[in-house]
């Protein structure tokens, strides 16, 4: 018998299409939004009235209250600035609220002030306000790329202080391929190097005694020309400081026992003994 073929029975999937309902699923974003809106809103509004609130009451207990009007205002300086030369840069005076202005102002206003160093501030509640300048104390002239008709000075930290007739016994910095801008950080390493052997000779007794400062020459690369009193030369290295200058002094102290004096001295070799130049 001839084999049946067999028809496929399968049917084909009918697919339902479901319509949109674009006009409901709109709205209900719109409400959503609309929601979501009125809440930042509102929420907005409440910090907006605390924050007004907590002012309020921040003026009327502080800023706004009588019992905080400045009465004493107490002004020191360990310098040579005025007491009324403070006042006026400050800007602040007897009458005014203790929590009308605030202390960065008054810092920002003083460190302005090249000669001041560091501000100490004090509210003596109720009515009193301590201000304490410490000014800067200049260590040394400093003479960089362009020729002044007097050196700058400069602090132990290296900032640019005004020139001034009366420091002229001060050992003078030399050799500089820079400018300086008065009130700024001179910003150079061999500043910085000469700063540290000035403090050094300041700081110790011994060094201090043997060791009299005139100039300090820095263009070269590898030393430092130092001319002290008695028209000495030393050349110094920018490294072991402390102890080149500790036998800087020794050599010193030996030859004046000696009744010698030198007309140079070499403390860059490694060897502790210097080579010296008598006159």
């Amino acid at each position: 018998m001839a084999g049946r073929k067999k028809k496929n029975s399968s049917k084909k999937p009918q697919y339902v299409r479901a319509k949109k309902r674009s006009g409901s699923d709109s709205s209900a974003v719109a409400r959503r939004s609309v929601t979501i809106g009125l809440l930042v809103v509102i929420f907005g509004g409440v910090i907006f009235g605390v924050i007004q609130g907590l002012n309020w009451i921040g003026r009327k207990l502080y800023s706004e209250n009588p019992r905080f009007e400045l009465r004493h205002l107490v002004v020191k300086c360990d310098g040579k600035l005025s007491e009324d030369y403070i006042r006026e840069v400050i800007e602040i005076k007897e009458g005014m609220n203790l929590w009308e202005f605030t202390f960065g102002d008054i810092e920002k206003r003083l460190m302005g002030v090249s000669r001041v160093e560091s501000v100490y501030l004090e509210r003596d509640l109720p009515d009193a306000l301590i201000v304490k300048v410490k000014e800067r104390v200049a260590v040394a002239q400093i003479i960089g790329r362009k020729a002044t008709r007097y050196p700058y000075l400069v602090d132990r930290f290296g900032y640019v202080l005004p020139p001034r007739l009366s420091a002229t016994d001060l050992p003078v910095i030399e050799g500089l391929d820079i400018d300086l801008q008065l009130g700024e950080h001179a910003g150079h390493a061999d500043v910085e190097t000469a700063l540290q052997i000035i403090g050094m000779c300041d700081s110790n007794p011994t060094l201090h005694k043997y060791i009299k400062i005139q100039r300090l020459d820095v263009k070269y690369g590898d030393y430092i020309h130092m001319y002290l009193d008695g028209d000495t030369r030393v050349r110094m290295p920018r490294h072991s400081l402390e102890k080149k200058l500790i036998n800087l002094s020794s050599t010193i102290k030996i030859g004046l026992a000696r009744g010698e004096r030198y007309r140079e001295i070499d403390m860059t070799l490694d060897s502790p003994k210097a080579v010296t130049v008598p006159f």
